[in-house]
């Protein structure tokens, strides 16, 4: 018997071992295509940079650690050679639809907290609606795969600690506390929005306990076993820097306005903002642990009974609907702007401009005098396109707040930046925190002179 395992183990790596490379390949291919695409301004790639870029990594990861195998620590399913994800089909599936619910939980939350907004998002909904949910299927995959990364390399796996005593008065209380926690971000944003990163945690993961201890991670500090939530913890500081990093790339992104701190930041993200990462790695685990306690998802070790087939199709049905209302709400309440168009920018002779070889973008960077010339424009609307498209490509304003601007005679970036964002705001009947940005970039395109889009 033992003879007839190793050698099924043998052909399982042999076969695995023939697709790496090209597993590799094929992701740091399809990052790449992504970054000189983005870098470029060339569609789709600048727009949905982000769905390309983590694709492509989660792809190459998942060859690396196939070539890498097993590590000492490790659960006995993992200690051969094989695919995290393009390994298990069932698990990649239910991994990646899950994803996306869970992420737009915090979508939903975010229609109270008013922390993100997204710019530039393709005007065709369909389009949007897909490319958005396929960011977010990215989400757990990310964490997950970045923590078996760190088990392969060892981090934290010797590590012991006092056993935690877990009692019935324990989980009660880290729930109690969970929901306060969820109850204070929703009802006084502006103070407690820090909250909701860690409230699922502390919901969930009792629940976890009492099922099955081996699946939380209050049962790891019980057995005096830190290493999984360290290296989750360190995951989600990892991974969030790469976050913001591919954000930061793209021309459809998110865009902070989290209260009081608005100026210092790396890429997009207010540097204290990462200390919110770690902690929702752990809300990561504890949600993917329930849904696998639970029969709604395949796990990637273990064997975890399957909920009932019309248990899973109800749960799927509602976590689809889920999905469609919360969409709907970030379309209404939390895209800011779309993908600026020719045909929507002020004054614009649209055709005119496409056929002398120009969009948005590539106007935002003209000069007033070449544009003249090879659109065969007079100077003064020339002039004047070149400004409305600096003001439509700055910082994700878009061409309908454009518009809107020079409804309160704001007509350049130039003008804008002597805006008063309340003022603005006000008149607008816009968010106050949006307009804080864009005077903000205005006033800082205008003191370095860089080009504006």
């Amino acid at each position: 018997m033992q003879q007839l395992v190793e050698r099924s183990v043998a052909v399982a790596s042999t076969r695995i071992s023939r697709w790496v490379p090209a597993a590799i390949l094929a992701g740091v291919g399809v990052l790449a295509l992504g970054t000189l695409g983005a870098l470029r301004g060339r569609e789709p790639f600048a727009t949905w940079y982000y769905v390309f870029a983590w694709y492509g990594t989660l792809l190459a990861l998942d060859g690396v650690l196939a070539l890498a195998g097993g590590a000492a620590g490790e659960r006995s399913e993992e200690r051969r050679p094989t695919f995290l994800l393009l390994g298990r089909p069932a698990h990649l599936g239910t991994l990646l639809f899950w994803s996306a619910v869970f992420w737009l939980l915090f979508e939903l939350l975010n229609l109270r907290l008013r922390n993100w907004y997204y710019v530039f998002v393709p005007g065709d909904l369909v389009a949007r609606r897909a490319g958005v949910t396929l960011s977010f299927a990215t989400v757990l995959p990310a964490i997950l795969m970045a923590e078996t990364a760190l088990a392969r390399l060892g981090a934290f796996g010797g590590r012991t600690t006092a056993p935690l005593r877990v009692t019935p008065r324990l989980l009660g209380g880290l729930q109690y506390t969970g929901g306060a926690m969820l109850v204070l971000a929703l009802l006084w944003p502006r103070w407690f929005f820090p909250l909701v990163w860690g409230a699922v945690t502390l919901l969930l993961d009792p629940h976890n306990y009492r099922r099955a201890p081996v699946r939380s991670l209050l049962g790891d500090l019980e057995r005096g076993r830190p290493g999984r939530p360290l290296r989750l913890l360190v995951s989600g500081a990892l991974v969030g820097l790469v976050w913001e990093l591919f954000n930061s790339v793209a021309r459809g992104q998110w865009i902070y306005t989290v209260p009081g701190f608005d100026e210092l930041k790396l890429f997009e993200m207010p540097v204290v903002g990462f200390l919110g990462f770690p902690p929702f790695a752990l809300e990561c685990f504890a949600f993917w642990q329930m849904l696998v306690l639970h029969g709604l998802a395949v796990p990637r070790w273990g064997r975890v009974r399957a909920a009932p087939a019309w248990v899973r199709a109800t749960a799927a049905a509602g976590a689809v609907l889920f999905s469609g209302l919360v969409l709907a709400g970030i379309d209404r309440w939390t895209v800011s702007s779309e993908t600026p168009r020719l045909s929507e920018l002020p004054g614009a002779p649209a055709a005119r401009l496409a056929a002398a070889g120009y969009d948005v973008f590539t106007l935002a960077r003209a000069h007033a005098s070449e544009l003249a010339a090879r659109a065969g424009l007079p100077a003064e609307q020339a002039a004047g396109l070149v400004a409305a498209a600096r003001v439509a490509t700055l910082r994700g304003i878009g061409t309908e707040n454009t518009r809107r601007l020079r409804s309160v005679s704001i007509e350049s970036v130039e003008q804008l930046a002597q805006a008063d964002a309340e003022t603005v705001a006000a008149r607008l009947g816009e968010s106050a925190a949006r307009v804080k940005v864009w005077v903000r970039a205005a006033r800082a395109a205008r003191a370095s002179r860089a080009p504006l889009s």
